[in-house]
């Protein structure tokens, strides 16, 4: 195991120590399991252009990743002169589904990390600020649909506070019944990764390592999903009664 991953390690909580057990591993939707946040992005900057905000769709990409559309129309207002139309967030968000249908795909090596947490008897959960409705098309358009049963699959909009609060990965957490400590969340946001901080759980943030990331003690950065799925095979073949 690399030498930053065992320092991280000792100021984690328990779900990756030796002496510990991993119960449970929630994943982000966007930028984790598939590949859609640019298409969201285009969605949005095209919709801040034609009220008066000049960026680009990259731009919206970064500057929303992860953020629900009540606070992106927030951000929005702060910068036109008029308030958007009364019924802006349905309007946008049925875009942002109808733009689901196409150029989705499939995380780099997605389907192996599902198959290696099954192998080990793990079981795993989804935590998103997306709509229930915007990841069913998301994983159909993606062909990713199999690996996720609906029950297991939960949406910041059923949440009175999404991330960046940490309530939809408690309750997560919750419905498979193990403590967040036990837990390890997968995240590529600072807004998700807030969340499973402040919810007490272990996050494994997947982001290039030469992009700059918030100090949380604790953080295992890895810039694909095979890193983090030789991560936590190394965490399974320590603890203690975990055998593949």
């Amino acid at each position: 195991m690399k030498k930053e991953f065992i320092q991280a390690i000792q100021q984690a909580p328990k779900a990756v120590h030796p002496e510990g057990q991993l119960k449970l591993v929630i994943f982000d939707c966007d930028g984790v399991l598939v590949e859609s946040e640019h298409v969201v992005g285009e969605v949005l900057g095209e919709e801040a252009r034609k009220y008066g905000w000049n960026i680009t769709g990259p731009e919206a990409h970064q500057l929303f990743s992860g953020v629900q559309l009540v606070d992106i129309e927030k951000e929005i207002e702060r910068h036109v002169t008029t308030p958007l139309p009364l019924h802006w967030r349905k309007h946008t968000h049925d875009k942002i589904v109808q733009a689901m249908y196409h150029d989705i795909h499939k995380m780099a090596g997605v389907e192996t990390i599902l198959q290696t947490l099954k192998d080990f008897g793990i079981p795993y959960r989804i935590g998103s600020n997306s709509s229930l409705e915007e990841m069913d098309i998301k994983f159909a358009t993606a062909k990713l649909t199999h690996w996720f049963e609906k029950d297991r699959t939960h949406s910041g909009c059923d949440m009175e506070r999404p991330k960046p609060f940490p309530d939809l990965y408690l309750y997560a957490a919750e419905q498979e019944g193990v403590n967040p400590e036990d837990c390890i969340v997968i995240e590529d946001s600072d807004t998700g990764l807030k969340a499973a901080y402040d919810a007490g759980m272990v996050c494994i943030l997947l982001r290039d390592l030469d992009k700059p990331a918030p100090n949380y003690k604790g953080l295992i950065r890895v810039q694909t999903l095979d890193e983090a799925t030789n991560f936590i095979k190394d965490v399974l073949q320590t603890q203690k009664g975990v055998k593949n």
